[in-house]
């Protein structure tokens, strides 16, 4: 891919030094924009799925965490959209809560991504009440939305709150601090990219 400079014997090593800035100015110039979003395995089928759940053995708590990160999903340009269905017995997305044994605040599980979609088109989020009851209901939104974004097909990644790189994917309590609305920009660009 690279061909081998060759310059004439008199040039030096200032000619030398100035191809090797050169090109390597070029690298940076050509190099896409850096995000922080990263992909999971899966993701549902259709470029703007309607992402139909359902809760199971919920409390009223984590039902308002959950509905109001759908509604904040729902109100970015990310492509789909979730729709609550109580009655469906298959819907895409289960959710549920209870006190679990496991240390996370929530999980969001499948059964497999063989071809790049989740397996039998649905998703698996549980809350886990015992280590999330000392969240404030603001926090419990987040880790909320940040199990959607896992439902979407993000994957957990390294941010801060600095304007161009806060995510609510970022894993742990960072996201807590940052100021503005979740899910932000990287979010939504990374579901856009992956749909």
């Amino acid at each position: 891919m690279f061909g081998v400079l060759r310059f004439p014997h008199r040039s030096g090593p200032r000619v030398a030094l100035g191809a090797v800035a050169l090109f390597m100015a070029a690298l940076v110039v050509s190099a896409s924009p850096a995000s922080a979003y990263a992909f999971e395995c899966g993701k549902f089928l259709g470029s703007s799925p309607t992402i139909s759940y359902r809760y199971y053995s919920m409390t009223s708590t984590y039902q308002t965490a959950f509905g109001q990160a759908q509604s904040a999903w729902d109100a970015t340009s990310s492509p789909g959209y979730f729709n609550y269905e109580p009655d469906n017995g298959d819907p895409m997305v289960e959710v549920r809560d209870g006190s679990y044994s496991w240390g996370a605040w929530a999980q969001t599980s499948w059964q497999g991504c063989p071809t790049g979609l989740w397996a039998y088109n649905e998703v698996y989020i549980a809350f886990n009440t015992r280590t999330m009851g000392g969240l404030t209901s603001s926090q419990k939104k987040l880790v909320a939305e940040h199990e959607a974004g896992h439902a979407y097909g993000l994957d957990h990644v390294s941010a801060t709150c600095s304007s161009s790189s806060k995510a609510v994917m970022s894993q742990g309590e960072t996201k807590f601090s940052c100021s503005g609305t979740a899910p932000w920009a990287d979010d939504v660009n990374g579901v856009n990219a992956k749909y």
